[in-house]
């Protein structure tokens, strides 16, 4: 069994939105940012994590920017499009991107001609949320705990689907699967939105799901969970035991997700946004409810944050590369 340890892995609904063109008005004062609205990149579909943490942050940012925030979800290509508009769009602050884990840090690792650099093309403003992976199958699966799963799996190898939503969810899967000694057919999703989805309508019989998308469908018994990948259970499934507590000791996985703008945006808009968020993130009726949803609210300062990106770029490429993992896409 491969012991995996947090330092060593470092990871791991909604209505959609029309967007609303930002006209360009010319050259704009930073101190008296913002002047006009303010496009927010969400490079998923509607649905999934990213999407509901946007839209929970949204009416408090709103309010104390004092401007409208539209978002803009790009999602394809495992979440790199919108990312990767972001990265080339104007440094002027009115064009802002939600950063998720493997958007900027596993799938640059997987794939060489990503066409941005996690690393260089963006100004990192703070983490928002930290949050687990939910290991569910579906209903159907004859499999009440993790170690009648893995011996099902055994017993069909290579007969059983599982759906990832994002590249961190299948770069997890593929460790995982590999510690159990155990071989699934990976099916990839446009996002974690539509891999739960797939779950419910048993395309495939398990996936690793984000709270937000699997909470509610497993209180609802509609999909069975059987684990949680970080090292403390989840507040909203107590009972649903960790991997560690099943045997895989050391093995803890969390995903996060944050905001960045494009490099060379001046410093005191990128103070501005991180001040307001860190009020909406410490305290109010926004991190009541990111809670409640199974996120853990991270506020950071930008220098923490890009030293936090940095990390996890180099500690996805490195585990990439030891396993040897291929992009499915």
């Amino acid at each position: 069994m491969v012991s995996m340890n947090r330092a060593a892995i470092g990871l791991m609904a909604g209505i959609a939105t029309v967007f609303v063109p930002v006209v360009s008005h010319g050259q704009s004062n930073p101190e008296s940012y913002p002047e006009r609205p303010v496009r927010l990149i969400v490079p998923f579909p509607p649905g999934g994590g990213t999407d509901i943490v946007s839209r929970t942050i949204l009416p408090a940012w709103s309010a104390l920017m004092g401007q409208q925030i539209v978002m803009d979800h790009r999602g394809g290509a495992q979440g790199l499009l919108g990312t990767g508009l972001g990265a080339k769009a104007n440094p002027d602050g009115y064009t802002l991107t939600i950063a998720e884990i493997g958007a900027v840090a596993v799938m640059p690792a997987l794939n060489p001609k990503v066409q941005f650099d996690s690393a260089k093309d963006f100004a990192p403003i703070t983490q928002l949320i930290e949050q687990p992976y939910i290991m569910a199958v579906h209903p159907s699966v004859p499999a009440k705990t993790l170690g009648e799963f893995i011996q099902l799996a055994k017993a069909k190898a290579g007969g059983l689907n599982y759906g990832s939503g994002n590249a961190t969810a299948h770069v997890a899967q593929e460790l995982f699967f590999r510690a159990a000694g155990v071989k699934l057919q990976h099916i990839p999703y446009r996002g974690s939105g539509p891999s739960m989805q797939a779950l419910l309508g048993n395309e495939v019989q398990t996936i690793f799901s984000g709270p937000g998308a699997a909470i509610g469908q497993a209180r609802a018994g509609k999909i069975r969970p059987l684990a949680v990948t970080t090292g403390k259970r989840s507040r909203e499934l107590p009972d649903v035991p960790t991997l560690d507590e099943q045997g895989f000791k050391g093995f803890e996985i969390s995903g996060w997700y944050g905001l960045v703008a494009p490099a060379g945006t001046p410093a005191v808009i990128i103070r501005k946004i991180n001040a307001d968020l860190a009020k909406i993130l410490s305290a109010g009726e926004a991190a009541q409810t990111l809670r409640a949803r199974g996120y853990e609210p991270t506020p950071t300062s930008p220098e923490q944050f890009g030293k936090f990106m940095r990390a996890e770029i180099a500690r996805w490429s490195k585990a990439v590369k030891d396993y040897d993992i291929k992009d499915s896409q």
